[in-house]
Order: C-alpha cells, then structure tokens, then sequence
C-alpha cells in the first residue's frame, strides 16, 4: 500500500476514534448530571434508553475503529514493518484495548442504570 493512503487512512482512524471517545463521554457526562440533578422520578425510561444508546454507540464504534486500527497495522509491507514506526505500531495490543475501551462505556453505563433504578 502506498505510504501516503495508509498515513492518511491512519489519521482518518485516529480522529474517528477521538471522535467518538469525546462525543460518548459528552453524551454520559451529561446524563450522568441529568440523573444527579433533574427530577427524573417518571421519566427512568427514557433515561434508560440514552444511557443503554450511548453506551452501544460508543462501545461499537470504538470495536471497529480499533479494529481498523489492527489492519492497517497487520496491512504493512516488509520494508516498513522494520522500520520502528512499524515496529511500536504492530506491537499496540489493539485486539485487548478494543475491548478495554469499550467494556469501560459499558461499566459506566451500568452504573448510571443501577442509580437511575
């Protein structure tokens, strides 16, 4: 692959990535104070339901830009993969940190479910 593409392919995926990290974290933090400080007595519902979307929202698109991640970086050709930029990026775990990043939006959004109930 072009050095290029990928260099551009790879920025593209770390920005997606940030955006969602940002755009679910904003999205919990705010039913987080919503739950805190709103009477929601009548309303756990419809608080369930952001809680249970963002937290999906955000574990999912982090899965698949993690992922995105690990191809590009298992998508290397010989002379670049000895390079130590292609070293340190194919020794990124990102078959665990996918799963770490999202099992944190899920515990989150669990323990906004169990205080809301």
């Amino acid at each position: 692959m072009d050095p290029h593409i990928r260099a551009s392919i790879q920025t593209n995926t770390f920005y997606y990535f940030i955006i969602i990290l940002f755009m679910t974290t904003v999205s919990q933090l705010a039913t987080m104070i919503t739950i805190v400080f709103a009477d929601i007595s009548g309303k756990e519902n419809l608080i369930a339901i952001t809680i249970v979307g963002s937290a999906f929202i955000g574990a999912f698109g982090i899965i698949r830009m993690m992922t995105n991640m690990k191809l590009i970086a298992s998508d290397m050709d010989d002379k670049m993969s000895e390079t130590n930029y292609g070293k340190e990026l194919q020794s990124i775990p990102f078959h665990i940190l996918r799963f770490i990043f999202a099992g944190v939006f899920i515990i989150i959004a669990i323990v906004q479910l169990i205080t809301i109930y």
